[in-house]
């Protein structure tokens, strides 16, 4: 299982991917968050956003389908993606989460 992290431009975008996310059984429970602030060096430069962070847990194995499938929706505007691996959770949240995703 992981802790997936999905930063995104805006709440309407992460929106979009959660509930594209979860029609298809890709996750199986998020979080939206807004208002963060993002900070980045780009150019050596600072710089600093607003940014909307979506988290969900999922299976490690269908991290790959997820990042494609984001890509695909949204890649003139391509959120950052990364996953945490999830070491402890609950046992029965555990059976739930591996009945309720996509079987892979």
């Amino acid at each position: 299982m992981v802790l997936l992290h999905i930063v995104c431009e805006n709440r309407e975008q992460a929106q979009l991917i959660v509930d594209q996310l979860i029609d298809e059984k890709l996750v199986f429970d998020t979080m939206i968050s807004e208002n963060l602030l993002f900070r980045e060096l780009k150019r050596d430069e600072k710089r600093s956003h607003k940014r909307t962070l979506v988290m969900g847990t999922t299976k490690a194995l269908l991290f790959k389908q997820i990042n494609e499938k984001i890509r695909e929706q949204h890649s003139n505007q391509m959120p950052l993606v990364y996953a945490m691996p999830i070491v402890y959770m609950d046992e029965q949240q555990t059976l739930e989460l591996k009945k309720e995703t996509l079987k892979v």
